[in-house]
């Protein structure tokens, strides 16, 4: 708790005074810094400390800070910002949210096969699933380091894995700093939807805007009226999905598309205006689910991290953990 009340200090002091951009500078740094500050006690320490947490918290932002790196860059990572999905729960008529298929590499496969591809219909739920793999291998590594530091054979095996320790703490939070913006992106109902810029060129029997609220709500609105704890007291407790991140990051994206037409309807009915009550419950609970899910998904890399392989040739983080094997030479790299 008391970790939280200092992030809380730290994000109050580190408010933008311009103007917001993305789910806004304060959106995204709400959501990784906060996620970061009630981390469970079975995270690694290093994690856990408000400093960390004010870092993760701007490494939140990296992935739109980075925009604007040139055109390769850009075309190949801004698709991986959104998804945009029918009212059918359809890509392009195609893949199904809750049926994607296995890869990218097939997912735009069979999006050419209907005329487009990824990169106009963007590959979010696929950024979600490469970062959390990621940060899974990166504590699968931090587990075994910390192993061999104590138990190295040698004095130098011992300092070598302290060293790669270090070195892995560094890799873990700018990987899951960077990682946590996707999740982030997620919760934003436009981020998913077809209607992400107004309700557009579709049946609209509702009468919803055409106007682009896209920037004005994840930017301007949320820096405008939404404070930390309005987004921690809709936080909720940690969801034991028992079932493979893409089934978990499906169902994450599936409970945000459903609030696509509420917004647009919340929007018709004037709620983003006057003491703007219902716009600021809305978003703070969009951006709490984040919080939650970022939370959630790190827990659960971090538990199947002790059935991750690691070095080369692979060894096993539970015969490591064991005391079956300690892989300096694997780690080092046998080539």
């Amino acid at each position: 708790m008391r970790n939280l009340v200092w992030v809380l200090m730290l994000l109050a002091l580190a408010a933008p005074t311009g103007r917001a951009l993305a789910w806004g500078a304060t959106g995204h740094r709400l959501i990784s810094s906060l996620a970061a500050s009630i981390l469970p006690d079975e995270i690694p320490a290093f994690l856990r400390n408000p400093d960390m947490a004010w870092q993760i918290g701007e490494l939140g932002r990296e992935a739109d800070r980075s925009k604007g790196s040139g055109t390769e860059y850009d075309g190949e990572h801004s698709p991986a910002h959104y998804i945009n999905f029918g009212d059918d729960r359809l890509v392009a008529g195609g893949p199904r949210l809750m049926a994607l298929p296995r890869t990218r590499q097939e997912y735009d496969t069979t999006l050419r096969e209907r005329g487009t591809t990824q990169y106009v219909y963007g590959y979010l739920p696929y950024a979600i699933v490469d970062g959390w793999q990621l940060l899974r291998k990166d504590f699968g590594y931090w587990r075994v380091d910390l192993i061999g530091e104590r138990s190295g054979a040698t004095a130098e095996d011992r300092a070598w894995f302290a060293r790669d320790r270090t070195l892995r703490e560094l890799l873990i939070e700018r990987d899951l700093g960077y990682w946590s913006h996707f999740i982030a992106d997620g919760s934003q109902p436009m981020h998913v939807s077809v209607h992400y810029n107004g309700w557009g060129p579709f049946a609209n029997p509702g009468g919803y805007s055409q106007a682009p609220l896209h920037g004005w709500f994840e930017g301007d609105f949320v820096r405008q009226n939404i404070q930390p704890q309005d987004v921690m007291a809709k936080v909720t407790g940690y969801w034991d999905c028992g079932c493979p991140i893409e089934r978990r990051t499906a169902l994450y994206l599936e409970a945000t598309l459903a609030t696509t037409e509420p917004f647009y309807a919340l929007e018709t009915q004037g709620g983003f205006k006057g003491d703007a009550l219902a716009g600021r419950t809305f978003a703070a609970e969009r951006l709490a689910a984040a919080v939650s899910e970022l939370r959630d998904m790190i827990v659960d890399a971090w538990r199947a991290s002790l059935d991750s392989e690691v070095g080369f040739p692979p060894v096993k983080v539970r015969d490591v953990e064991a005391g079956k094997a300690l892989p300096i030479e694997e780690l080092k790299g046998l080539d």
